[in-house]
């Protein structure tokens, strides 16, 4: 509205001086004063068409922004829910370490008695996993963790207050050791993959260490009886 008065304003003041000019006959004026209207028209109408459009794409796209807010809120919800089903679902720390994808408590015995006797017990105690360990020539007992592997079809498992044999970590080209500060690790790892744990019971010239001194085997395998 306040265009069409500014318009209207300039359009007679326009016309008043086009009146006021002497050379001109009346005809004349009356063709400028007709073609001056005229432009004017012409300039509201574009003025309100292009006024009409923009107001439509602006709508158009204040209801694109709502319906993008409203699918990033379902979204949104949607996550809130699921966090709030897995936590739900997931156990508690005290659980944690129980097995999920398959029993794992149990007695596990070597799979080659020749070169390596050794018994192994899982179990639980207080939501605790817990294991017993017996070689040939020690005894051990304390706690164990699992952990979920990379392919998520079995666990690591790793068992503390186990001291290794030997540890001299890598060795220089006349097989002494690059550092010879290293202390014993004292707990072992290993893989536990259904009714079976492997547990790599030394390594190489690379890294040199033994952990069952007992043991013969590289790779010592307990198979759950």
């Amino acid at each position: 509205m306040g265009i069409v008065a500014l318009v209207s304003i300039v359009i007679i003041v326009l016309i008043f001086f086009i009146l006021k000019i002497p050379r001109l006959t009346i005809r004349k004026k009356i063709l400028i004063i007709v073609s001056v209207l005229l432009l004017c028209i012409i300039t509201l109408a574009v003025i309100f068409i292009i006024g009409f459009d923009r107001g439509k794409i602006s709508k158009r796209e204040e209801v694109e922004y709502v319906a993008r807010n409203s699918d990033t809120k379902k979204k949104a919800d949607s996550s809130i829910i699921k966090i709030s089903e897995d936590k739900m679902a997931s156990p508690n720390n005290s659980e944690k370490n129980k097995a999920i994808l398959f029993k794992i408590e149990g007695i596990y015995e070597v799979k080659k008695e020749k070169d390596c006797r050794m018994s192994l017990i899982l179990y639980y105690q207080k939501n605790q996993l817990k294991y017993k360990l017996k070689t040939e020539t020690h005894e051990f007992s304390d706690n164990a963790e699992i952990e979920l592997n990379e392919k998520k079809d079995g666990y690591y498992i790793t068992f503390k207050n186990i001291e290794w044999s030997e540890y001299l970590g890598g060795l220089d080209n006349e097989g002494e050791p690059i550092d010879k500060n290293l202390e014993l690790p004292n707990s072992v790892s290993g893989s536990l993959y259904k009714d079976q744990i492997t547990i790599q019971n030394y390594g190489n010239s690379m890294n040199y260490y033994v952990v069952f001194d007992d043991c013969g085997e590289k790779y010592i395998e307990l198979i759950k009886k």
